[in-house]
């Protein structure tokens, strides 16, 4: 394990100045976004809003994602990744901070939809600039530590969110669950998501030298909606294996093996630190095999894993579910990099929104019908079905051209 990570900072000791710059935002975006996922839904319970409400809230905030995917996609085609960036995260910052100035379901609802609109045009722009400021060389290599920083900041990020209710309600004289601890608290997100745009302000160009060298050759033919389809099917089958089982996964091991809420936290945990670890793995392997076949290798090792889930006994279980994250966490920065290579540079905003839009709606889509079947026979259909989910979306990995 120590190989891994010691590979990824001799990497991140060869990439340039603006590469470190997009991963320190990423890290802080990151941060941000973990920080608000951990307090929000505290917060809603601090004005008297129920699990219905809460809910009626995500979904508000998903499917801002999904109805303007596709324009966020051409938006950032048109005015350039970097500056898409700097304006998806002022948005983000900005309607948290409008979030907190008023306790009106309808005023939280509308904030929702602005903060879900912007962490997607944040998180699509963030693909493409990458992609400008590396060589196809390095690629692999910086979409995995970009995958790796999001994902080990969330275990940051729920350590020191648990943290800020109390020390805002000691420094404001009230309750730790009181309305205005949470809104203290919550102003974090919002000092962060600001900070986040800073690195990316001035020093990161939105072409690379590779790029560069290519700019005096005729333009790339554009690309049909039905091939940026095909490229975007990979998430969408990926969305429908997470979604079967992800929005359960606590749920699975109380149920399954009776786990406490802490030790299910436990689990959870360890299966965030081997996601952090796994995306990292996939630069090595990409070395090896080349980026699409290593892409769809890694993906269709998530199979067996989640296949391990069936078996009734806590360790194997638990030891798949682990591995199907590391797979699946190694595999889908190698997925982004490859469709970000075959994809010509003034529509690499529409694939990553496109690939977002997908992947939402696998997820919500499969989410529901989970479930449902759950009610009538339990969490082993929805195992089989993602299993199912990963082999497809490894066979559409290679069938990309």
């Amino acid at each position: 394990m120590l190989f891994v990570p010691a590979r990824a900072r001799l990497a991140l000791a060869r990439i340039s100045a603006p590469v470190r710059r997009i991963l320190l935002h990423s890290s802080l975006f990151g941060l941000a976004a973990s920080v608000a996922d951990l307090l929000f839904n505290f917060y809603l319970v601090s004005l008297g809003y129920d699990a219905g409400a809460a809910g009626l809230l995500s979904t508000v905030n998903r499917m801002a994602g999904v109805a303007l995917g596709l324009p966020i996609g051409l938006l950032i085609d048109r005015i350039g990744a970097r500056r898409s960036l700097i304006i998806g995260v002022v948005c983000y910052s900005g309607g948290w901070a409008l979030a907190l100035l008023s306790g009106a379901l309808w005023a939280l609802a509308a904030t929702q939809f602005l903060v879900g609109a912007a962490l997607v045009l944040a998180l699509t722009a963030v693909v493409p600039l990458m992609t400008g400021v590396t060589s196809s060389h390095d690629r692999a290599t910086v979409f995995g530590l970009n995958a790796s920083a999001a994902l080990m900041v969330g275990l940051l990020g729920s350590a020191v969110g648990g943290l800020l209710p109390a020390l805002a309600a000691r420094l404001l004289g009230v309750g730790p669950q009181d309305v205005a601890a949470y809104r203290l608290a919550l102003t974090s997100v919002v000092v962060i998501g600001l900070a986040a745009a800073l690195p990316v302000l001035r020093g990161v160009p939105e072409h690379s030298r590779d790029e560069a060298a290519t700019s005096a050759e005729p333009l790339q033919a554009r690309l049909s909606s039905r091939r940026l389809l095909g490229f975007a099917l990979p998430a969408l089958l990926l969305g429908v294996g997470s979604g079967a089982i992800l929005p359960f996964q606590n749920l699975f091991f109380r149920e399954q093996f009776g786990l406490s809420d802490a030790a299910v936290g436990a689990v959870l945990a360890t299966t965030a630190l081997v996601m952090g670890l796994g995306a990292v793995i996939g630069a090595p392997v990409s070395a090896r095999l080349g980026l699409q076949r290593a892409a769809a290798t890694l993906r269709i090792g998530a199979v067996p894993a989640v296949l391990l889930m069936l078996v009734p006994a806590l360790l194997p279980a638990t030891f798949g579910f682990c591995l199907r994250g590391l797979f699946v966490a190694a595999s889908f920065p190698l997925n982004d990099a490859l469709v970000m290579h075959v994809t010509p540079a003034r529509q690499r905003g529409a694939a990553m929104s496109l690939t977002s839009v997908l992947w939402s709606l696998g997820w919500a889509g499969a989410a529901v019908v989970s479930g449902w079947a759950q009610l009538r026979w339990g969490f082993g259909p929805a195992i089989v079905v993602a299993a199912v989910a990963y082999a497809l979306s490894s066979l559409a990995i290679r069938a990309i051209k």
